[in-house]
């Protein structure tokens, strides 16, 4: 059975309200019915046409706009907002006048403005090529390294949603472009990354280690990566890469030990992770936290204890550790430190609130 990514034009737009400004400065005129009548235009007859400000008096003029223009500026509309009321039938014009080749034009548009990092403008002409087709290995993979670098570019500032919502679209699209195209080696590069940020350290193990098995069974080149990202030749990303997949030998295995946890195998969880107590991945409160909860579900009341407060102390905000001390303590028959880490984590709620 074919593989294919799904169809651009039903997935819900998460993005729309951070791109809508880009073309906020559109006017909206339309043709003359007698136009659309003698063109054969019917599907435009009080259709909203974008127009830039200072192209009104051409599109009324005896010339008219150039199609080229007013392609673009549709393409950037149903770009910004893919739910757009008029979407179908700037699809329908833009399939009258042009061939499949516009495809690749939206693409290098979008392209160029991921090298000038003008990333919301990017994103546009990358998705107007995904609504006109959605199954392009370069639209796809370039509207996901798109997303990462927007994300990336924000690191630091306070806009939690929107690259919450960039990661999740960069991910998801990198995945498409591995199942779509299984030999395109760049995708499983950038992809192993996106479920290391994910702390998905298997998943990132096999993906790269594709990304390696495609560059030595093929001389795949990396050069699919794009510029803004890496600026190195393929063996030093190859080089990089053998040095990642080395270095996710012990968060692979950690990972391991808490799926185990998850799914109730504790004594087999509780193996794998007590021996990373101490070593290096000592201070990473994840760690501590689902040895806890083991711990916990095993009665070792004081093991338990001293596991959540290992997690305050490295993620002091960390409401779910508090809840569980207070009902280990309330368990204990200890009210006044029970009733303190529940005080502790309503702080936590209110604080996350406000």
């Amino acid at each position: 059975m074919e593989l294919k990514a799904p169809d651009f034009r039903k997935r819900e737009d998460k993005l729309s309200g951070w791109l809508d400004g880009e073309v906020r400065t559109f006017l909206f005129d339309s043709f003359s019915d007698d136009y659309c009548t003698r063109t054969g235009m019917e599907f435009l007859r009080g259709v909203d046409i974008p127009i830039k400000p200072g192209d009104l008096a051409a599109f009324h003029g005896e010339g008219g706009l150039p199609v080229t223009d007013l392609a673009d500026n549709m393409a950037c509309v149903i770009g910004a907002n893919t739910q757009f009321k008029y979407r179908d039938a700037y699809i329908a014009y833009l399939a009258l006048y042009f061939n499949e080749k516009l495809v690749d034009v939206l693409v290098q548009k979008g392209a160029t403005e991921l090298r000038e990092q003008h990333y919301r403008k990017s994103c546009i002409y990358f998705r107007a090529a995904l609504l006109l087709d959605d199954q392009n290995r370069d639209a796809m993979f370039g509207y996901a390294c798109c997303c990462r670098e927007w994300y990336l570019s924000m690191e630091g500032e306070d806009q939690q949603e929107l690259i919450g919502i960039l990661k999740k679209e960069a991910t998801e699209y990198f995945e498409h472009v591995t199942r779509v195209f299984p030999d395109y080696a760049a995708a499983y590069y950038f992809l192993g990354y996106a479920y290391v940020n994910a702390g998905q350290y298997k998943k990132a193990e096999l993906a790269w280690k594709k990304f390696l098995k495609l560059n030595e069974e093929k001389g795949a080149s990396a050069g699919a990566v794009p510029e803004p990202v890496d600026g190195t030749n393929e063996s030093d990303e190859v080089k990089e890469i053998r040095e990642r997949v080395a270095s996710l030998a012990d968060p692979v295995k950690i990972e391991e030990g808490i799926n185990a946890l998850v799914a109730g195998h504790l004594e087999d969880g509780l193996r794998i992770l007590e021996r990373y107590v101490g070593t290096q991945y000592d201070n990473w409160w994840p760690l501590h936290y689902y040895l806890a909860s083991a711990y916990r579900e095993l009665g070792f009341f004081d093991e338990a204890v001293e596991g959540f407060k290992r997690v305050l102390a490295l993620q002091p905000s960390h409401e779910e550790s508090c809840e569980c001390l207070a009902d280990l303590y309330a368990a204990d028959g200890d009210a006044e430190n029970s009733e303190k880490y529940r005080r502790k984590a309503e702080i936590i709620r209110k604080n996350r609130r406000e």
